[in-house]
Order: C-alpha cells, then sequence, then structure tokens
C-alpha cells in the first residue's frame, strides 16, 4: 500500500513537472515568435530606407 501511494505521488509529480515545462516551452516560443516579429520590422525598415536613398540617385 506505501509504495502505491509513494508511485502515485511520483506520478502527479511527474506531471505537474511535464506542465510547468510545456508552459515553459511555450513562453519561450511566444518569446522567439515576438524576437522575430521585431527583426522583421527592423530589417523592412531597413530595406525601406535603402530603397528610398537609391531612389533619390
Amino acid at each position: 500500500m506505501l509504495f502505491f501511494l509513494s508511485m502515485k505521488n511520483s506520478i502527479e509529480e511527474i506531471q505537474i513537472l511535464h506542465s510547468k515545462e510545456e508552459a515553459s516551452l511555450k513562453k519561450t516560443a511566444q518569446r522567439h515568435q515576438a524576437l522575430a516579429q521585431i527583426d522583421a520590422a527592423l530589417s523592412r525598415k531597413e530595406n525601406q530606407k535603402v530603397t528610398e536613398k537609391s531612389q533619390k540617385r
């Protein structure tokens, strides 16, 4: 009986850790996506500046 309770607690702890890991990975993915969007916006702005300079010549 004691072994069963210990196993049950271990399984619950693993499930909790798994949930925390998934949440952490989701946050990391969201941060990467936000950074990629910022990089893309900066790149577009820089390309726009280069295009404008080229057209002025």
